[in-house]
């Protein structure tokens, strides 16, 4: 005897299957999204360090001259007094007017130009007391050591400049984030208008992101740029 009772059918059973191409997309989303984070968050950790190296070597930098400045206005005339302080006050001006701008642009070469110019400088006026028997004051240890420290500083300074390279991984990331956007935007299976608001919310979040990217990528430029230190030390 037959039984009356039929199994009860889903109605699942006849949605249709979405395209193969979903599939494969949904793979492509996963790939580009897992590596968008991770090179954005290794791109940002870095560009974040370089910030901080630059912001404390800055001020380091300014705190060495500084002392190397009061150090060299209590030598006596005749040891090259003068000279010593017109030396610093060059190497101020050069930093400031003149380097500073490189570094905004990224120009890593030609702020290393400048530091040699005003490097050399400072040798200078160093060899011309020496030469004066400048190295036999109480004073002059602290001011050579404090000398030493701030272009120690400086080096790691211009160290933090942006190099082409991190330009190449900034412009990677950038990249896979589009590319995790336009395919999402592509093939999200999800009603238009659920649709445009998912992509809306990925697209404002996506551009926060790079704008950060950007805005972090240059420790010396953008409105949280490092200003010049030393520029604002009292003559």
């Amino acid at each position: 005897m037959r039984s009356s009772i039929e199994p009860k059918r889903d109605d699942d059973d006849d949605a249709p299957e979405p395209p193969a191409a979903y599939h494969l997309s949904g793979r492509i989303i996963q790939v580009t999204s897992v590596g968008f984070v991770f090179l954005f968050t290794f791109t940002v950790g870095q560009f974040v360090l370089n910030y901080r190296s630059a912001d404390t070597a800055s001020h380091l930098e300014a705190q060495y001259f500084g002392r190397a400045l009061a150090s060299a206005q209590q030598f006596p005339a005749e040891f090259g007094r003068e000279d010593m302080i017109a030396a610093l006050e060059d190497y101020r001006r050069l930093i400031v007017d003149e380097q500073w701008p490189l570094m905004e642009r990224g120009d890593a070469s030609g702020a290393f130009a400048v530091q040699t110019e005003a490097t050399a400088l400072l040798y200078a006026a160093v060899g011309n007391s020496l030469d004066l028997g400048a190295s036999e004051l109480p004073l002059w240890s602290s001011l050579s050591s404090s000398l030493d420290s701030m272009l120690l500083e400086a080096n790691d300074r211009l160290g933090d400049v942006p190099n082409p390279n991190a330009v190449r991984l900034m412009i990677v990331v950038i990249f896979l984030g589009a590319v995790s956007l336009a395919m999402t935007a592509v093939f999200q299976p999800a009603r238009r208008g659920m649709n445009l608001v998912l992509i809306g919310i990925m697209g404002a979040t996506y551009g926060l992101l790079f704008y950060m990217t950007v805005e972090l990528s240059n420790p010396f430029q953008g409105a949280g740029g490092i200003p010049p230190i030393l520029g604002l030390l009292p003559i």
